[in-house]
């Protein structure tokens, strides 16, 4: 890899060491190596199952139970955070992305893709904030303040680690609310310069419906306050029911401090979503509870929600696991198993999507080089 090359202390003040290199050749020799400080490993097709610590250059957050980032460079961009989501750790953001019937499959993953357009390894980080008996049963796990605390220290450690004020976060699923609430509960929204939201689960989830509003058996579908300490900012997916008691729950519902209406909370932050509507198999069905399932990943409009980007395709989710008695973090069917686009792969093949939210000032065209060429894309 190329971060070994050469010894950071040497990176920093030698000015002139990239000259030297051009002069010698030795630049372009280097430049053709592959540049991987992040592999995924193995996968199923959802997950990776790689080394779960790929940290590098020093970079040790002390907290969580795993992720990557750091390198022998130096940021000169807005540093990236990514955040996985339930069951699934950090180093997923490298998984391969799938085939679409009808288009060319992207050849890169998330990571990867901005990798190729010239984010450094300083540049780009991840955190696993679940340990691996907690991924292993997804079902069990739910939003609280311990894990805000993780998510919080990290983007700390990482603009320490890069000189930088502020990160750009992009979140899948859980991590999208997880980050979300992280910034409500400490305010640090100032360190927030662009966020990326990917299929988060931000209306609640309507699978949770089929487990109820307080489940022993699925706490990540809980209402609000349904698992001690029994506070506003320990809640589950359960959609609200809109009144102050049972199914009870702020952060799905539509009101001003909901997931859905905290962009208008966070002038100074510019938000944006990747979903895959309808063909999203963690939020929908096609036979129960399928109404208005696919825009349980919408934000409210807002002036700072940039673009709401729909890259759902394939086959609409079927009404298998809804009770997550297999304990799997995602149900059956949905885009994702038909050659199509569902909850993962909304994360897997967007990278070129990623890329334009995070470096360009795009509204309508932030799907620009993926749509028509990787797949369908439209603005919501």
């Amino acid at each position: 890899m190329t971060r070994g090359l050469f010894p950071r202390c040497l990176l920093a003040p030698t000015r002139l060491l990239p000259a030297v290199l051009a002069a010698s050749g030795l630049l372009a020799a280097i430049a053709s190596l592959p540049a991987r400080a992040l592999d995924c490993g193995a996968n199923n097709g959802f997950v990776c199952t790689g080394a779960a610590s790929q940290y590098a250059g020093g970079f040790s957050p002390g907290v969580g139970h795993g992720g990557f980032g750091g390198g022998d460079c130096a940021a000169t961009r807005t540093p990236v955070v990514f955040v996985p989501g339930n069951g699934d750790s950090a180093i997923s953001f490298d998984m391969p992305p799938g085939a679409v019937a009808g288009y060319t499959a992207p050849t890169l993953s998330p990571y990867d893709e901005l990798k190729a357009r010239g984010y450094n390894d300083c540049e780009l980080f991840g955190i696993t904030y679940l340990d691996a008996d907690e991924r292993q049963a997804p079902q069990y796990n739910y939003h609280e303040p311990a894990r805000y605390q993780v998510l919080k220290t990290f983007i700390d450690k990482v603009k320490a680690y890069t000189g930088r004020s502020q990160v750009d976060i992009v979140a899948h699923s859980m991590g999208s609310s997880l980050a979300l609430a992280t910034m409500r509960y400490y305010g640090n929204q100032g360190s927030v310069r662009r966020f990326v939201n990917i299929g988060g689960g931000l209306r609640g989830l309507n699978t949770c419906y089929g487990s109820g509003y307080q489940s022993p058996y699925a706490p990540t579908c809980n209402a609000e306050a349904y698992v001690w300490p029994y506070d506003f900012y320990t809640f589950g997916f359960y959609p609200s029911t809109g009144a102050p008691y049972y199914g009870y729950n702020r952060w799905t519902g539509s009101g001003s401090d909901s997931l859905r209406a905290l962009p208008s909370m966070f002038p100074s932050v510019a938000f944006y979503t990747i979903t895959a509507g309808r063909y999203d198999q963690v939020h929908c069905f096609t036979t129960s509870y399928a109404a208005g399932c696919g825009d349980g990943a919408l934000f409210n409009a807002a002036g700072n929600v940039k673009a709401q980007v729909d890259i759902g395709f394939g086959s609409s989710a079927y009404a298998y696991d809804w009770d997550w008695a297999d304990g799997s973090p995602y149900n059956a069917g949905g885009g994702d198993t038909s050659n199509g686009v569902g909850h993962f792969r909304s994360k897997n093949n967007a990278g070129r999507i990623v890329y334009n939210m995070l470096s360009t000032t795009c509204t309508s065209g932030c799907a620009n080089g993926y749509a028509g060429v990787n797949g369908p894309a439209a603005n919501r």
